[in-house]
């Protein structure tokens, strides 16, 4: 009895709450000098940075670790307050204001746990418009971009971004909607918003013939004397290592490159590299090819957050703000009583 009535004490939510505090205030005082470790915790779900980085760097993080246990004996606290008033809800009810912040509070506290151990969240992913873009951490999920407009102002920066997502579950479509500044597609915990923008490039416009086409990876062209020239791959900044292998530098345009083929109908075949900074090679000489200026398709920056506990941490901020009306009601008319009520 005595240890039921010390784990419901108001005194033993005092201290928990006063260590928690201090606890943080003093921790805080090392984001400014430790970016590195801290920064994270803005990029990454708490328990993946507590598992990933927060676990190698104790000697600065350890206040953390106790400032979650106190966190976690308050909630404990919380919940066996919440049960005793519940046990004598008969001669209790007028308290049932103070109650309903009780279980708002285990409501949130278990929402944010329940999002920290089970969430996760992607900064900035690049989504190709017209592509699929795979979420590494929800295996089998796809973002689709259908679209995407840039709005900018008389300044030239950009005030609003307007994407055009698809959410999919392997060939299955879950949700469509657009997602802009200050609009984000909400569904089930997963929260999508716009992060920025750009552009990569994807081949590249040359003269041939004295018409421009467009090679791109996958393009493919029927020349003139019957022969179909092929786009393998591009890579828009390549170059050959000492051991002779080609390699991938940045996905700007540098030394950009096509990997090209000519099928014949003779059967005369022809599969290699054309560098643009180059001479082409020999096969390609006689089609006259003349690089113009890269082509390039738009990509837009999302930020993508799942967190599985956000529901019931609304339904306890609810919870809470009920509570805190009906306390209050419950304050000023015992008030007007004169019944003097305890604050």
């Amino acid at each position: 009895m005595r240890l039921w009535k010390f784990c419901c004490s108001l005194k033993l939510a005092i201290v928990l709450a006063t260590l928690a505090t201090f606890l943080l205030m003093g921790g805080s005082l090392l984001f400014p000098g430790n970016p590195r470790l801290f920064d994270r915790l803005e990029q990454m779900p708490l328990g993946q940075w507590l598992n990933d980085i927060a676990a190698g760097n104790l000697l600065l993080s350890w206040w953390f670790y106790l400032f979650l246990l106190m966190m976690i004996l308050l909630l404990l606290n919380t919940c066996c307050c919440f049960i005793d008033w519940a046990l004598n809800i008969r001669v209790r009810w007028r308290k049932s204001g103070e109650y309903l912040i009780h279980l708002g509070v285990i409501l949130l506290l278990s929402g944010f746990i329940w999002g920290a151990a089970g969430g996760w969240r992607h900064i900035a992913l690049p989504c190709t418009v017209g592509a699929l873009t795979p979420l590494p951490n929800w295996p089998g999920h796809y973002l689709a971009v259908d679209s995407f407009e840039p709005i900018f102002a008389s300044s030239g920066q950009p005030t609003d971004m307007i994407s055009k997502v698809r959410l999919m579950a392997g060939d299955r479509q879950i949700l469509a909607g657009t997602v802009r500044i200050n609009q984000p597609l909400l569904t089930g915990g997963l929260v999508v918003t716009p992060a920025s923008f750009g552009r990569n490039p994807v081949g590249f416009l040359f003269s041939l013939a004295g018409q421009h086409v467009e090679l791109k990876t996958g393009d493919q062209i029927s020349l003139q004397n019957g022969d179909r020239l092929k786009v393998l791959r591009f890579l828009p900044d390549a170059r050959y290592g000492k051991n002779g292998q080609l390699l991938y530098r940045s996905n700007r345009i540098g030394s950009p490159a096509l990997e090209l083929s000519v099928t014949s109908a003779t059967g005369r075949n022809w599969r290699g590299w054309y560098f643009l900074t180059q001479s082409p090679p020999a096969a390609l000489r006689s089609l006259n090819l003349r690089p113009l200026q890269p082509l390039y398709t738009n990509y837009s920056s999302l930020t993508i957050n799942y967190d599985p506990g956000a529901g019931l941490a609304a339904t306890g901020g609810i919870l809470t703000a009920v509570g805190c009306l009906l306390a209050l009601f419950s304050y000023y008319r015992k008030r007007g009583r004169q019944d003097r009520p305890e604050i």
